[in-house]
């Protein structure tokens, strides 16, 4: 092999492997656009009337498909078809701006058709999408073939906002009436404008806030009434402020069958006197908000492990002088409860005796005497 022939085969070798890429490229060039076709694919088309607005606005009631569902047949690049597909079928996502793409406004001829009852052409409004025009691909074959509809005129009443949202509440409500468009045979086969009921709904979680206090907060504003949704139907303003008394939370009772009673009194008086107490248990009622009452039950529950500011006690507050007793004596209990309990029922007075612990050598010393190992507690009734 001379020089010349080897020089040129390393010339060769050399751009074999950008042969080899430039080759893979264009097949794959080629199969990207290969012609595909993919049908009985479902997708969802709104129809709007344009582009009257304010007293002449207007809507397109749809009467078949009711629903605006079409099964259609497309045909185009196999890497566009297939995206297509694929959002058809719910294995990718319309966005927002392909939703929009899939409303077709009807304006001039075709409004004027639709008025004297003429059908529209299905594939024709479809190939006129946004939707599909950016997709690059063509609509063959639509079922069904024909879209009825009716031109509505949208007409506005005023409507009183209501606010439902906390029970038994007088609110104001800042604007006081809205307006509602909405097509004239809803209207009508409603009934009336007094069918449709304006709510204030709170955009905060109103049972989170502070029970007796004046607050003004955000709502937003949905028309209620009889049948399915209507997306003609438009509330404005779309938002209201209200302000009212958050009213106090609704009470439960709950009842606890040990509640020890400890003795209080000066260090040295605890430990000079025994001071005897019948009984050194006490079953009561108390009452509370629900979320209150539960941690009161948990806290129950665990017993000594709890601190004693978050448990019921009752203490027999003896204080200086002492007088000793012959016998069985009465005395006041003077309760101590968790922040947002309430006691409704139980004793107020017990039992107690004192001695001198010098002539009571036998008797231990108490200061004070430990509480009584609490027993779940059960709720009774609500109020």
């Amino acid at each position: 092999m001379n020089i010349l022939t080897r020089s040129k085969l390393k010339e060769h070798l050399k751009l074999l492997p950008l042969t080899v890429l430039l080759t893979v490229l264009l097949w794959m060039y080629a199969d990207a656009n290969l012609t595909a076709v993919e049908s009985d694919l479902p997708i969802h088309i709104r129809l709007a009337a344009g582009p009257a607005t304010g007293p002449h606005a207007q809507s397109v009631q749809l009467i078949s498909p009711a629903d605006g569902e079409f099964e259609i047949t497309v045909q185009g690049p196999r890497n566009k078809v297939s995206r297509v597909r694929q959002q058809c079928e719910g294995r990718a996502v319309f966005t927002q701006q392909d939703r929009d793409n899939l409303s077709y406004v009807l304006t001039g001829s075709q409004l004027q058709a639709v008025r004297n009852g003429h059908p529209l052409e299905a594939i024709r409004v479809l190939n006129r999408l946004p939707y599909f025009r950016q997709s690059g691909v063509l609509v063959t074959a639509v079922r069904p073939k024909r879209i009825s509809c009716r031109i509505d005129p949208i007409v506005q009443i005023n409507r009183p906002i209501q606010f439902q949202a906390v029970h038994g509440v007088a609110a104001s409500i800042t604007p006081a009436v809205a307006t509602v468009s909405l097509p004239k045979s809803l209207l009508d086969s409603l009934g009336g404008s007094d069918q449709i009921s304006i709510i204030a709904q709170p955009l905060v979680d109103v049972t989170q806030l502070p029970p007796r206090t004046h607050q003004t907060i955000s709502a937003q504003l949905t028309a209620q009434f009889a049948g399915s949704p209507d997306k003609h139907v438009v509330v404005t303003p779309a938002t209201a402020k209200v302000s009212f008394t958050v009213p106090p939370q609704p009470q439960s009772r709950l009842f606890i069958g040990v509640v020890p009673v400890w003795v209080s009194g000066p260090p040295w008086l605890l430990n000079q006197y025994q001071i005897s107490v019948r009984s050194n248990t006490l079953r009561i009622t108390v009452s509370g908000a629900k979320e209150s009452l539960q941690a009161l039950r948990d806290n129950l529950i665990a017993g000594d492990a709890v601190p004693a500011a978050k448990r019921v006690i009752g203490f027999l507050d003896i204080p200086p002088p002492v007088v000793l007793t012959q016998g069985w004596q009465t005395h006041r209990i003077r309760y101590a409860l968790p922040k947002g309990i309430t006691l409704l029922d139980g004793p107020h007075h017990v039992l107690y005796k004192i001695t001198s612990r010098s002539t009571s050598p036998a008797t231990a010393a108490t200061a004070p005497a430990p509480p009584a190992k609490a027993q779940p507690a059960t709720t009774v009734n609500s109020q």
